[in-house]
This record gives structure tokens, C-alpha cells and sequence, in this order.
């Protein structure tokens, strides 16, 4: 958690130093036409959050098998490392919530997670495991999906640049159907920096310095008004300086966060939002003009949001 913090902290100064030292050519990006195929996709349908974690275990084949099932043609899912460098497909830095195992991620080798049942109380959707990054695009290249990459952890940005390379290399098929997304700006500076065709989002609540600090145990009354300050300042930044400067192209918000006047206000930046589940929610993001994700996916056939 601390480090995920500092990570977050530091890609502040990166940001800024990347317009002293970095010039991001706006031609390096990706084409117009890739882009409006992906975004069209997004919003002519809701997107599979976590493969749709309400009704199979999440982040893992069995859901993605669900999500297809059901109609969708977009999932969410999340990336960690594990001890020797291999991408897997888990939300958690830890293996406790999601699994029947125990400690962190990172700490274990793929052989380890592997052997893993990653059913997480659901007994009716067979042996599901925790799925390599291989895996999800091997099945999202058979059944015509678009993923959404979350890469998780920022202290990981060097492994996932490399594997992005390496993914590029070997599936070059799907190049024009992924989107890597996150939280951390240093992930999307390199990625921008190295892979400069490939889509890009922006992930933030705006709280999340805040939430990060109180979670690692940091509760003291007096320090909520500098959280807060520092969480607007970095708004200020990212939205007004990093977003634009490093040519990110969407941005995904939390729902909490998302007004009709926000929407406008980042336009023409798509914005997507998570997680929305109930039908009322879903009906007024659409108004507004917002994709969505969402956890449910078994109830009907996704939401036309054209």
C-alpha cells in the first residue's frame, strides 16, 4: 500500500519532468480510425467488469466465458506480477480475498498461483484458476473481444512494459484491441513513452490519496484537510497537465465522481465509469454520455449505450 502511495506520489514529479526533458510527438499515438473502432465498441455496450464478478469469480476465464455468454464484446480485467515476472490476471496484491491462498502475489511464482483455485466461493462455474495474461488475450482473440488492461502497481512498471512488448510481439492481432489503463501515471508514462500507439486511460477517484493514506492506517483527524489538498492538487496536475501533455486518451472514473457537467467539461476525452449495477444508474450514464462497467452480467443482454 505504501508503496502503491509513494509510486503515485512520485509520477507527480515524472509528470512534470517529462515536459522539461520528453517532447511526445502527437503523430506517435494511435491512428484516429483504431481509436474510434475501440471507442465505438465501448459504448455500444457495457463492459464486463472483472469479467463480471457479480455472477462467476472474477478476473478469470469462467467469468470471461459468462460475460461472452451474455452478449458482451468489452472486458475489464486486472494485472499483477508474480515472483518470476509472469503477468496474471488477479485484482489484489494479496491472494487471500480472491483464492485459497495465502500472502501476496508477488511473493509467489506462477507454479504457485497456478495451483490455486481461484473459485472464490462459487460452486457451480467448475475448476477456475487465475488466469496468465496470455490466456485472457488467447480467449479474447478467439471470441472477438476488446480488454481493458488495469495494470496494478506502479512499483511493476518496468516488468509491464516489457511484457507489453513481448504480448505485441506475439499476438499482433489484437495490437488495435486492448487498452491499458490505470491509476498510476508512471505506468502511462511509460507506456506512452515506449509503445506510443497503444491505448491509453487515465483511472482515478478523486479521494485516492486520501483513501490510500486512511487505509494504511495514517487516521488522524488533522491530516484529512492536507489529504484533501493533496488529492486536488494532484487532480490539477494529471487532468489539466499530465492527461493532456502525454496524450492520454480516455479517462475512467469513478462513478461517485461523474456529473453531466464533468462529462462536458473533459470532452472530447471518452470517459468511462465503474461499477454500475443498477438499471436506474445505468440509464443516466448513458444520458450523460458515459460508458460503463459493470459487475452484473447475467440479468439481461447488455445495454445498447449508442
Amino acid at each position: 500500500m505504501i508503496q502503491s502511495l509513494i509510486s503515485t506520489l512520485m509520477a507527480l514529479l515524472a509528470s512534470i519532468l517529462s515536459g522539461i526533458m520528453l517532447r511526445i510527438d502527437p503523430s506517435r499515438a494511435p491512428s484516429t480510425e483504431d481509436f474510434e473502432k475501440f471507442v465505438k465498441v465501448l459504448f455500444s455496450h457495457e463492459i464486463a467488469h472483472r469479467g463480471g464478478s457479480h455472477d462467476a469469480p472474477e478476473n478469470t476465464i469462467c467469468a470471461f466465458q459468462k460475460a461472452v455468454q451474455h452478449g458482451y464484446k468489452a472486458i475489464e480485467l486486472d494485472i499483477q506480477f508474480t515472483s518470476d515476472g509472469e503477468a496474471v490476471v488477479i485484482h489484489d496484491e494479496s491472494l487471500d480475498r480472491t483464492t485459497n491462498g495465502k500472502g501476496e502475489v508477488s511473493d509467489s511464482t506462477l507454479e504457485e498461483v497456478k495451483s490455486l483455485s481461484a473459485n472464490n466461493n462459487f460452486s457451480d462455474v467448475g475448476d477456475c484458476k487465475v488466469p496468465t495474461l496470455d490466456e485472457a488475450i488467447e480467449f479474447a482473440i478467439a471470441n472477438n473481444l476488446i480488454l481493458l488492461f488495469d495494470v496494478k502497481g506502479g512499483v511493476h512498471c518496468s516488468k509491464f512494459t516489457k511484457t507489453l512488448t513481448r504480448i505485441l510481439k506475439k499476438y499482433p492481432q489484437f495490437s488495435n484491441n486492448f487498452a491499458v489503463i490505470s491509476f498510476f501515471p508512471d505506468i502511462l508514462y511509460q507506456v506512452r513513452q515506449t509503445h506510443p500507439t497503444v491505448i491509453t486511460g487515465f483511472t482515478r477517484s478523486h479521494d485516492d490519496i486520501q483513501d490510500k493514506v486512511t487505509k494504511a492506517g495514517f487516521k488522524s483527524p488533522a491530516l484529512q484537510p492536507l489529504l484533501l489538498l493533496a488529492d486536488r492538487v494532484f487532480d490539477f496536475v494529471m487532468f489539466y497537465y499530465f492527461v493532456p501533455w502525454m496524450k492520454i486518451n480516455m479517462l475512467e472514473i469513478r462513478k461517485n465522481d461523474v456529473s453531466e457537467q464533468y462529462v462536458q467539461s473533459v470532452a472530447p476525452l471518452p470517459v468511462l465509469t465503474w461499477t454500475v449495477n443498477d438499471p436506474a444508474e445505468k440509464k443516466f450514464f448513458k444520458r450523460i454520455g458515459c460508458s460503463v462497467m459493470t459487475d452484473v452480467v447475467s440479468d439481461a443482454l447488455p445495454v445498447v449505450l449508442s
